[in-house]
Parts: structure tokens; sequence; C-alpha cells
């Protein structure tokens, strides 16, 4: 049991759609309930009346009964920011915050204008005030709030191709490749961590981005933007997007959890054609994640998405938090379950998140230990 001041859990995607949603998380509300604030991403519209948007590449929507167990599992705070939150259109993302809100979820990352999707969400626990951000670079276009439109918080990031050689004409070599962020959106990013830090004693900020298919790498812009919300004031960042996790970075002492995966997430209603799936999967190999497993049918369909996790956070009286991590899995029927000190399959995650820190160039070291009968990662700086 912690003895920290406020424990906060943060999670990747989280969009039970199946029938009886409370039951995916069944294994996980004991672990909720230890907690004092449980944040993660709400990965799509909870509507019966959505209009969908003409720029969506899928809709990923469910009835809002699917959605309304969210607070009853132990959810208090979640992030809109993300690539679905328009799939409804306007109508869709009013009745998903409302929804949200109607269970004292407190929203961030989305809302009726960028003012109000820029704005943090603050919950006081303890004494101490705990600020959350959500931002997102990967959306189709118009998804983005604007100064009279709803929308979700942007941070673009443009891609450019070029020659390698700007004096020689070779057609058909490989570019280079340069991302930059957009400069309005990066003042806006920056702004909005400076006017949350000084609302509160931690501040977490939620970013959605990277590459969802199956690759393991990650994309310069993530590593460069992450590490720039720790310097201009954010205590923790949190990633999602990529369906899979990624690795840990601890970065002047804060942590950075470069992909979280998908927590309960099942997109009953995602349907992609055979000749879609085929495509993809020359593209990216079987462990595209169009590409379903056989043992596993729902979204995200790999076996190695099944591996997922939990960040933890134990925030003490000055501010500082000792950060972990609890590997858990998901399970054929849906649910999630984390995984206890003495499960093969913790030591499976783990040994992958390891490996994917390693592959990323971060000095993370590891602990493993125990607490309520969980694994737990305890994350030190490495030399």
């Amino acid at each position: 049991m912690s003895t920290s001041a406020v424990t906060v859990l943060a999670v990747g995607d989280v969009f039970p759609d199946v029938p009886d949603g409370r039951a995916s998380f069944r294994l996980l509300e004991p672990l909720f309930a230890s907690a004092d604030i449980v944040f993660g991403n709400c990965e799509g519209v909870y509507s019966d009346r959505p209009a969908r948007a003409p720029s969506l590449k899928h809709f990923m929507g469910a009835p809002r009964s699917r959605g309304e167990m969210l607070g009853e599992v132990g959810f208090n705070v979640m992030t809109c920011a993300n690539n679905h939150m328009l799939d409804g259109g306007y109508a869709g993302l009013e009745d998903t915050l409302e929804l949200l809100r109607g269970q004292d979820i407190a929203v961030t990352g989305a809302g009726a204008d960028v003012a109000e999707a820029t704005r943090p969400a603050v919950l006081e626990r303890n004494g101490l005030r705990i600020a959350f951000l959500g931002f997102c670079s990967v959306y189709p276009v118009g998804y983005e709030a604007r100064t009279a439109r709803a929308g979700i918080a942007p941070l673009r990031v443009r891609t450019h191709y070029s020659d390698p050689d700007p004096n020689f004409w070779e057609p058909g070599v490989d570019p280079v490749v340069t991302t930059t962020v957009l400069p309005d959106d990066l003042g806006h990013f920056r702004e909005a961590i400076a006017s949350a830090r000084a609302q509160a004693d931690y501040l977490m900020v939620a970013c959605h981005w990277g590459y969802s298919s199956w690759v393991e790498v990650l994309q310069s812009y993530e590593i460069e933007l992450a590490r720039d919300a720790v310097d201009h004031g954010a205590d923790a960042v949190v990633c999602h997007h990529h369906h899979s996790l990624r690795g840990i970075e601890l970065h002047r002492g804060k942590p950075i959890f470069f992909g979280l995966g998908a927590l309960v997430h099942h997109f009953e209603s995602f349907e992609t054609s055979a000749e879609e799936r085929a495509a993809r999967q020359a593209r990216f190999g079987a462990r595209s994640s169009m590409v379903a497993d056989e043992a596993f049918p729902l979204f995200p369909f790999r076996a190695d998405a099944r591996m997922t996790g939990v960040a933890t956070l134990d925030i003490a009286r000055n501010g500082t938090a000792a950060p972990g991590f609890v590997p858990a899995m998901m399970m054929e029927d849906g649910s999630t379950e984390p995984l206890a000190a003495d499960d093969p399959r913790a030591s499976t995650v783990a040994d992958y998140v390891e490996r994917l820190t390693r592959q990323s160039g971060f000095g993370t070291r590891f602990a493993r230990s125990e607490r309520d009968g969980l694994m737990r990662l305890h994350l030190e700086e490495g030399e």
C-alpha cells in the first residue's frame, strides 16, 4: 500500500464497446479503488445521434449506454484529445463530454472551442491539486478546435520530404524526412502547460500521437515534444494511440510513458474490407493492427497488443512523485487483468517494456517489486 499523499493511475486507450462493459473492468476495479485518481483516454464517441464527420477515417462510436459505467469502475478524469472524438460530428462530441461529466468524470483535451479544449482539468485530493491536459497530433483534417468551433486540442506536426542532395536531380531515391511542429500549436501547448502548472501542485500531460500500425520505434517528434512538455512544466507525460506499449524515460527526473497501449478497447462497430486488411498485411506484415489474431478477435487484434499496463504516480506533499508501472494483459473475453508479481505473464510484459526502453536509447532502470499482490516496476534513472 502506498504512503504517498496522492496516488494517480494513468492508462492508455479506453473504449468499452460490448453489452456488458463493466465486466471488462472487473479485474481492474480493485486496483483502481486503491488510487485517489484514475486518468484515461476516452478513445471514441458515445452518442445515440452521431452525425459522421465527412473526414473520418473509421467511425469509432457506440451507444451512450456502453459508456455509462466509466465512473462506476473508477475513472475520475479523462482526456478526449484523440483521433476519434469527432467521428460522430459535433453532436457526438457534445454527447460524449456530457456523458462523462454526468458521471463526475472531469474532462480535458476537447471542448466547445480551443480555449475549453486546452483548459486543464484540476482535481484536489488530500490538499494537493493535480492538473491534467490532453493534446493530439494524429487525427482527420478539421477535428481541431478553433476560436469559435468545437473540437480537440491540436498539436499538429507537419511532415516534409526533400531530396537528399538539393544540388542533384536523382528521382526515386529515399527522401530526407523531417517533422516540424506548427509554431502556433507549439505556442498554445506551452502556454497551456504554464497556465495549468500555475494552478496545480502536479501536472500530467497526455499526448495522443505516434504510429498505430506495428512499428516499435518512436518517431523523433514524440521524443522532442514529450521532453519539451517536461522542460516547460509538466511533471509527467503519458502517451497513447499506438495500440501497443512503448518505452519509458525519466527526463530531468520526470517520467515519460511513451506508449501505454490500449487498456479496454473493443470497437465492436469497427469494420474493414478484406482488400484493406490484405493491403495492410502486405505493407506491415502479419502484426498489423488491422490483421486479426485468431485467438483474439477483438480490437486491437494483435497478440502483442494484448500486453498493456497501468502507470502509477505516488505523489508526495512536496510535489515529487515516485513513478511505476503495473503490467497487465488483455484477455480473450475483452477484459483486462493486472498481473500478479509471481505470474509469468507479468515478467513477459516487463521484459517487453524494458526491451522497448533500451531500443529507444533510454537509460531507465526497472526494479521489480510487489504491491497489493501485483507486480510493480519501480522506475529509476540510469547512469
